[in-house]
């Protein structure tokens, strides 16, 4: 099967000439005399952006040619200035995005309210999201378990930051893999002249896909060949004032009648399931200022509630969705856990990235930095070509890399510290009953997401729902003291990821070893096997001669949900439906991108993965019908 290439972005050559900001290659510049006033009268006024955000109306704007952050840092201030209560997700579509150093160089030319500050120093190609300002994760013990107040989703805030979804690439190839609702465009690429592949009938084609009925658009250029291209795409252009010594700029609106997105008067969802995906959607569903009811939190997860989970990276040189998937989800996972980890912990960055102590137990614990042994060369040769992720080899026998972004993470107290931010029903749903019961009770226009790991199959199970594929894989870890060196020291500082895990226990001697994989568990499943164990022991035995440990005694048991493709099953299942479940043993890893893209789904933004790779997990994939068999939870028509 082919799949799409990946996204590849060109170096930016930026100069400062002055008051210009200029791109070498191009010829043309960013902004001249700091841009502000012209941006704004272009773009925010020429669009009709100032009058939507009076209005408080839930908005997606779409940019090509994010350049400097210019545009993007003058809808911020424009929000502010209007005290925005909606919703805003802003895509820009950069080909050459700037470096930190770049950007650094542009915002001496502006002020500091106005400044752009890449997300990472060096930028990456492809999908980049960065949530906007998210509700704090707060302490359990301060607030207690179960608050979801008027003051937290429900009660509408100002917007202080748009969630933006950067797209690094070439802009015609990077809109084909968008799955959003477009409500105004800004057309800001350099001159059509010099820029001519930013102004191309592809990419107005893609603009067309993606907008809604009515949808406005504005740019700086009044060239007929850009007019005409417009037209032919579905938009009506007329001409407007220019700014300054310009005599004209266009604007216009795709064709229909634009309306408002309908918005719930009180926005909630229900999620079945308090696993590891219940959380994260949890946690997503905050972040769109949802009210969420969060069903089963008194009930053991199966399959996360292993005592500490390592989030890594590892390339698997895999071209199609599972691959790409693995690498969305490690960076989405370092925003969710970091975050979470940093907003509610005092806590102090030693040089080897592991955090200090933790001040407050019943706050999550993040510890920084992972090894992985790597033993053949195709490995070290998938290594050597990642440039997204960062790593170094630890020894100049090349055999074991560090990746300082991975990261391992207290389950439990991340638990709490979820659970203390929603409304919590104990008692876990039991059957497709109890489903219905529990759905007959939410309002009409509420969300429900199940999200019950194995059991979501007996939830849905007289319903025709697309869980037929999932499978059982048990897991044991089991609690061992590794040895020290012969000076003292530890000898395992860092989570090691040798084909299992070795996770260091935080403040502890011990660490967790394991997880074993079993394919056909048995009906005692729970119960901890020597065989594991000593299987375990081998395993590092083999890979870590140097590395002695004694086993305590101790061991964890859980059950994964797997799929036969090993892709989780994530996706809207019917109306206000949504399905998240078979995460195998990549369920921290997982857990947040695609709960932020079935939050998207369900409300219409932008997804912040490549459509195609969604489209790969929707749950219907292994139904010889294919998609369009929309569950339904009707409870009066089914009893």
């Amino acid at each position: 099967m082919a799949f799409p290439d990946p996204l590849q972005i060109e170096p930016a050559r930026l100069i400062v000439d002055g008051d210009r900001v200029v791109d070498a290659d191009h010829g043309d510049w960013y902004f001249q005399y700091d841009g502000i006033d012209e941006t704004r009268y272009v773009y925010l006024e020429g669009s009709g952006l100032l009058d939507r955000l009076a209005a408080h109306e839930d908005l997606v704007v779409g940019e090509i040619g994010f350049g400097t952050g210019l545009s993007f840092r003058l809808v911020c201030a424009a929000m502010a200035e209007t005290g925005y209560r909606g919703h805003l997700s802003y895509v820009g579509v950069e080909g050459r995005p700037l470096t930190a150093e770049q950007a650094e160089a542009a915002n001496s030319l502006r002020p500091p309210a106005l400044h752009w500050i890449p997300p990472q120093a060096k930028p990456r190609a492809g999908f980049v999201p960065i949530p906007g300002a998210k509700l704090p994760l707060r302490s359990p013990a301060s607030h207690g378990t179960g608050s979801n107040t008027e003051a937290e989703p429900g009660g509408m805030a100002p917007m202080a930051t748009p969630d933006l979804l950067l797209l690094h690439g070439e802009a015609s190839a990077a809109l084909a893999r968008l799955q959003a609702q477009v409500d105004l465009w800004f057309f800001d690429g350099f001159s059509p002249s010099k820029n001519p592949e930013a102004w191309t009938p592809a990419l107005f084609a893609e603009v067309a896909r993606l907008s809604r009925p009515g949808a406005g658009f504005s740019t700086f250029t009044a060239a007929s060949e850009v007019r005409h291209r417009l037209e032919a795409a579905g938009f009506g252009v007329v001409k407007r004032s220019g700014w300054g010594k310009k005599r004209e700029h266009m604007v216009g609106a795709f064709a229909g009648s634009w309306a408002p997105r309908p918005t719930p008067a009180k926005p909630s969802v229900t999620i079945i399931g308090a696993g590891i995906a219940g959380q994260s959607l949890a946690l997503a569903a905050r972040a769109a200022r949802l009210s969420v009811t969060l069903h089963g939190t008194a009930a053991a997860p199966e399959g996360s509630g292993v005592p500490l989970a390592l989030v890594n990276f590892r390339p698997s040189g895999d071209a199609g969705p599972l691959g790409h998937l693995r690498k969305a989800a490690f960076f989405a996972a370092q925003q969710t856990y970091g975050d979470a980890a940093f907003a509610s912990l005092d806590s102090d960055q030693s040089a080897d990235g592991v955090s200090g102590d933790v001040r407050d137990h019943d706050r999550p614990l993040v510890r920084f930095g992972a090894e992985a042994m790597v033993s053949d060369d195709r490995l070290r040769a998938r290594w050597d070509r990642e440039t997204d992720v960062a790593h170094e080899w630890i020894d100049q026998r090349r055999d074991r890399v560090l990746v300082p972004g991975a990261l391992s993470l207290d389950t439990a107290a991340f638990r709490r510290a979820v659970l203390a931010q929603v409304a919590c029903v104990p008692d876990a749903v039991d059957g497709p009953a109890a489903l219905r019961r529990v759905v007959a009770e939410v309002p009409p226009d509420a969300l429900t997401f199940i999200a019950a790991g194995l059991g979501s199959a007996a939830l849905l199970s007289d319903t025709g729902g697309p869980l037929d594929s999932l499978r059982p894989n048990r897991g044991q870890q089991d609690e061992v003291r590794p040895g020290r060196n012969g000076d003292g020291t530890e000898a395992l500082r860092r989570p090691l990821n040798f084909g299992r895990l070795l996770l260091p226990q935080p403040g502890s001697d011990r660490a967790w070893l394991g997880a074993s994989f079993d394919r056909d568990p048995p009906q005692d499943w729970q119960a901890p096997r020597q065989r594991d164990r000593a299987d375990n022991l081998e395993r590092m035995a083999q890979a870590l001669p140097s590395l002695p440990v004694m086993a305590t005694g101790r061991s964890w048991v859980g059950l994964r949900a797997t799929t036969p493709d090993h892709l989780p099953l994530a996706g809207l299942i019917g109306h206000s439906l949504g399905l998240l479940t078979g995460l195998g043993s990549k369920g921290f890893l997982y857990a947040p991108i695609l709960s932020q893209c079935l939050v998207a789904e369900a409300l219409g933004r932008p997804l912040p993965i490549e459509a195609w790779v969604w489209k790969a997990l929707h749950p219907d994939r292994f139904h010889d019908q294919g998609k369009g068999s929309a569950v339904a939870l009707n409870p009066t028509a089914q009893g």
